[in-house]
């Protein structure tokens, strides 16, 4: 199982017991195309996360079976039941040397340092730590402690890909939207389709 290795450059971390990871691992159907190297601003939006996380996290991994994204300082780890962003969840989870991992999607154009250290501040006493939009929770863009691994592994083993259908078996602080920084939405709006991205770089300056 590879380790999560330290990225030497970021300086001291107040999050030592936190890996940042980047789901990659999806097979971007909608959008026709890897949507991790897909460019906004004349830059990828895997570069853009991964980017982000080191600016937070001394530790980061890619979640997913993406040796082409890889380096020696943010290795991947394939899944150990593929198919799912749960099974990410889960490979990293279990790959990860710290108690606790800090998801986010590879597929966010605006991904954002606050939001996640407004998150990571909140996670004391707590297994999952996931903001609550009017449109549902986001459980890919969410804070996770290895007390996850055996519901994940349950759900997994029997099929069931919802990632928090395993929620209530383990004690969940739910931030809902009111109370998120300024720019929570643009922060967690993803590129699913074609559309979407034709939008976004309209709206870039």
């Amino acid at each position: 199982m590879p380790s999560v290795m330290s990225n030497p450059h970021n300086g001291f971390r107040p999050w030592e017991d936190v890996s940042g990871v980047i789901l990659a691992g999806g097979r971007s159907r909608r959008m026709g195309r890897d949507k991790a190297c897909l460019e906004i601003d004349g830059q990828t939006l895997f570069s853009r996360t991964r980017e982000m996380l080191c600016s937070v996290f001394d530790q980061v991994l890619i979640g997913g079976d993406r040796p082409d994204l890889a380096t020696a300082q943010i290795p991947c780890v394939s899944d150990i039941y593929p198919g799912s962003a749960l099974g990410g969840l889960h490979g990293a989870l279990s790959a990860a040397r710290t108690p606790w991992i800090f998801a986010v999607p590879c597929d966010l154009a605006h991904p954002d340092p606050e939001l996640v250290r407004f998150i990571l501040a909140r996670k004391d006493g707590w297994d999952v730590v996931v903001p609550r939009s009017p449109a549902g929770l986001e459980p890919v863009f969410a804070l996770y402690h290895k007390n996850c691994l055996g519901p994940m592994e349950r759900m997994l083993a029997r099929g069931d890909f919802r990632i928090y259908d395993f929620y209530h078996q383990v004690h969940v602080r739910y931030l809902d939207s009111e109370t998120l920084p300024a720019g929570w939405a643009r922060a967690l709006r993803n590129l699913n389709t074609p559309e979407d991205l034709r939008r976004m770089s309209k709206e870039e300056p």
